[in-house]
C-alpha cells in the first residue's frame, strides 16, 4: 500500500517489484573490484520529474505505508548489486519483446522493475586512488542506463512523463561522449545488461521526436543517421514536399529502394510510382500494395481496391487497418462471406476494434446469420459504449430476433446517452405489448412475462429523464394494468394527458395533431371509465373536478382551431362532439359525487 502523488492522502495498492536474495550474491571478481566499491567513473544523469515540471505532483516512486515492516521495505528499496539489476533487467526484455508493447499493464510492469534498478541510497562513494573520477551511486554504470532506458520506454506514453522520458533519452544519447567512466568499465557487463548501440538510441529518439510532432528535429536526426526513407517522411508530415521530392529523387538517383518509391507516390500522388516499388521488390514489399489499394479505393475503384489489399494481407496481415478497408469494400460490392472472413480477421489483429466488429455484425446480418450478428454487436457495444449508432445497430437486431431484454438493454443505453428522441414509439409499443399479452416464441424461447420487472424499471428511469413524451406514459400505464398496479396506471395516463396536450396545440401538421387528437380522446375516456368504478371513488372525488376542467378546455381549444381552420378533416369534428359529451358527463358525475359527500 502507498501513494503515488503528494497530496494523495488515501493509500492504494502499488505495483512494484520486490527483490531479494536468499544468499549473497555471486559477483565477479572484477565486478566486485569495478562496481561493489568507488567507480572509475561518473553516474548517468537520472532526470528527475520535478526538473522537467516543477509544478508536478508524481512522486519519483511510490510512498510506502509506514505500517510496512523494515524486512519488506528492505526487499522493495535496498539498493541492488550489478547481478541482482542484470537479473531485472533481463526480466524486462523478456516482458517487452513477449508481450504486446502498448498495453499499459505491461508497461506499468515494465516501469516497476525498471524503477527497482535504479533504486539508490542516495550516498556515493568517493574513490581515493581515482577521486578525480567522480562518485559511484550505483552499483554499475550500464546496468543503470539500461534501467533508465527501460523506464523511458514504459514513460513514453503517459502525458505526465513524456516529456521527462523524451529529455532523459537525449541524456543517455549524450552520455556516449563522456569521457568518464572507462571503456573497460563500460563494457564490463555489456552482454549481460543488453544495452542499446549509440546509433540505435538515436533512431529510437528520432522516432520518439516524430510521434511527439517535433519533426523537423527528427529530420536532422535521421539524416545525420542517413536513414532517408524516415527522414523524407519527417519533411512530409511537415508539409515541406518540395524539399521532400528532391530529397527522394537524390537518393533514387542514388541507389533506389522500394520504400523511397512509395514515398514518391505518396507527394505526387501517382499509382506508377507504386507499381514501381512493387516491381523493384520483386513482388515482396506489402506498402506498395497497400498504398495502391488506398489509391483505388479513394477513386471508387473497389474490385481493385480489394485485389490490392489481399496482395498486401498475403505477405504482412498484421495491419488491422488495411484488413478495415478491405471488408468496407467488401460490403458495398456485397461479398458479404468474403466480408465475414475479413472483418474477423481484423478483429483477430486488433480485437478493440469496436467499428470492425459492428461491420462483421452487418455482413452476418446481411447473410441471415442473426444470432452471430447479435453476438458482434454485443463486442461493438462494450468496446464503445459512448456511441449510440452502435446501440442503435444493436437495438435493430434484437428486434429482429425478438430479444426483449436486449431491445431494453438498448433502449436504456440510448438514454443514458441523452438519444431518448431517438426511441421509436413503435418499438416501445411491440414491446409493451409483447410482455403484457406475456407472447411466446420470443428470443431462447423466452416469454414476455418474464420481462416484466425489467420493462418497469426501464419505464421508471426513462420518466425520470423526459417526462414529456406522451406515449411513454400510455405505454407504462398499460403495463401497470397488467402487472396489477391499477393506482399507478391511473396516475400515469393523468401524466400522458398533460403531455399530450403541452404538444398537441403547438403541432401543425394535420396528420399528427389528428394522431394525436385521437390518443387525448382515448386517454379521456379511460380515465374516465377507471373513476367511474368503486374502487376508485376516494380517487375520483379528489381528481374529477380537475379532468372535466381538462376535457372542457381541450374540447373549447379545438373548438377554436376549428372555426379558424380551413378545411378541418370530418374527424376532428367527431372528435369535439366526443369532448364535449365526455365533459358534461365527468361534470355531471363530479356533480353527483359532490351531492353524495355532502
Amino acid at each position: 500500500m502507498g501513494t503515488r502523488r503528494v497530496y494523495q492522502t488515501v493509500e492504494f495498492a502499488q505495483l512494484m517489484c520486490r527483490a531479494g536474495t536468499g544468499a549473497a550474491a555471486a559477483v565477479p571478481q572484477q565486478a566486485a573490484k569495478d562496481g561493489g566499491d568507488a567507480q572509475d567513473g561518473g553516474v548517468p544523469e537520472n532526470l528527475q520529474l520535478s526538473a522537467v515540471d516543477d509544478m508536478t505532483d508524481i512522486l519519483e516512486g511510490p510512498k510506502l505505508s509506514p505500517a510496512l515492516d523494515e524486512a519488506e521495505r528492505a526487499q522493495l528499496e535496498k539498493p541492488l548489486t550489478a547481478v541482482e539489476q542484470i537479473v531485472l533487467l533481463a526480466r524486462c526484455h523478456c516482458v517487452w519483446v513477449t508481450s504486446n508493447p502498448n498495453d499499459e499493464m505491461i508497461l506499468q510492469e515494465i516501469n516497476a522493475l525498471a524503477q527497482r534498478v535504479l533504486q539508490t541510497d542516495g550516498a556515493g562513494k568517493q574513490d581515493d586512488a581515482n577521486g578525480a573520477d567522480g562518485q559511484l551511486l550505483t552499483a554499475n554504470w550500464l546496468s543503470f542506463s539500461c534501467g533508465l532506458w527501460y523506464r523511458c520506454k514504459a514513460e513514453h506514453h503517459r502525458n505526465k512523463t513524456r516529456e521527462r522520458a523524451a529529455f532523459q533519452l537525449q541524456s543517455l544519447v549524450d552520455q556516449f561522449k563522456d569521457e568518464k567512466p572507462s571503456a573497460g568499465h563500460r563494457l564490463l557487463m555489456v552482454h549481460g545488461a543488453g544495452y542499446p548501440a549509440h546509433f540505435h538510441l538515436q533512431r529510437e529518439m528520432g522516432t520518439r521526436m516524430m510521434r511527439m510532432g517535433m519533426v523537423s528535429t527528427a529530420h536532422e536526426q535521421f539524416k545525420r543517421l542517413r536513414m532517408w526513407p524516415e527522414a523524407v517522411e519527417c519533411l512530409m508530415i511537415a508539409e515541406r514536399n518540395v524539399e521532400a521530392e528532391e530529397m527522394i529523387r537524390e537518393q533514387l538517383a542514388a541507389q533506389a529502394s522500394p520504400r523511397l518509391w512509395c514515398c514518391l507516390g505518396d507527394i505526387m500522388k501517382d499509382p506508377a510510382h507504386f507499381e514501381a516499388a512493387w516491381e523493384l521488390s520483386n513482388r515482396r514489399f506489402a506498402r506498395a500494395q497497400r498504398s495502391l489499394g488506398r489509391h483505388h479505393f479513394g477513386k471508387g475503384d473497389l474490385p481493385k481496391a480489394v485485389e490490392c489489399f489481399k496482395l498486401a494481407l498475403d505477405i504482412n496481415p498484421l495491419h488491422a487497418d488495411i484488413w478495415f478497408t478491405k471488408g468496407v469494400a467488401e460490403l458495398r460490392l456485397q461479398r458479404f462471406e468474403d466480408s465475414v472472413f475479413t472483418f474477423s480477421r481484423c478483429v483477430g489483429v486488433e480485437d478493440e476494434h469496436s467499428e470492425a466488429w459492428a461491420n462483421l455484425a452487418a455482413s452476418h446480418s446481411s447473410l441471415g446469420n442473426l444470432r452471430e450478428a447479435r453476438t458482434c454487436m454485443t463486442e461493438a457495444c462494450r468496446r464503445n459504449r459512448q456511441s449510440w449508432k452502435m446501440w442503435e445497430t444493436f437495438l435493430g437486431i434484437c428486434m429482429q430476433l425478438r430479444d426483449l431484454q436486449g431491445v431494453i438493454q438498448a433502449m436504456r443505453q440510448l438514454v443514458e446517452l441523452e438519444q431518448t428522441a431517438r426511441l421509436q414509439e413503435r418499438i416501445l409499443g411491440m414491446v409493451t405489448m409483447a410482455v403484457v399479452a406475456d407472447a411466446a416464441g420470443l428470443y431462447n424461447g423466452a416469454t414476455g412475462k418474464a420481462f416484466s420487472e425489467q420493462l418497469n424499471k426501464f419505464y421508471l428511469f426513462l420518466t425520470s429523464k423526459c417526462a414529456s413524451l406522451p406515449f411513454v406514459w400510455r405505454f407504462w400505464a398499460e403495463l401497470q394494468d397488467a402487472r396489477g398496479e391499477f393506482e399507478q396506471a391511473l396516475e400515469s395516463r393523468l401524466r400522458q394527458h398533460r403531455a399530450t396536450q403541452a404538444k398537441l396545440w403547438e403541432e401543425r401538421d394535420p396528420e399528427a395533431f389528428g394522431a394525436m387528437l385521437r390518443d387525448l380522446g382515448d386517454c379521456f375516456s379511460v380515465l374516465a371509465s377507471t373513476m367511474a368504478e368503486p374502487h376508485f371513488a376516494e380517487i375520483a372525488r379528489q381528481q374529477l373536478g380537475g379532468l372535466a376542467m381538462s376535457v372542457r378546455d381541450a374540447a373549447r381549444r379545438l373548438g377554436a382551431r376549428l372555426d379558424t381552420g380551413l378545411g378541418a378533416p370530418a374527424a376532428w369534428r367527431e372528435e369535439l362532439a366526443k369532448l364535449e359529451a365526455l365533459a358534461a358527463q365527468l361534470e355531471k358525475q363530479g356533480a353527483g359525487g359532490a351531492e353524495g359527500a355532502a
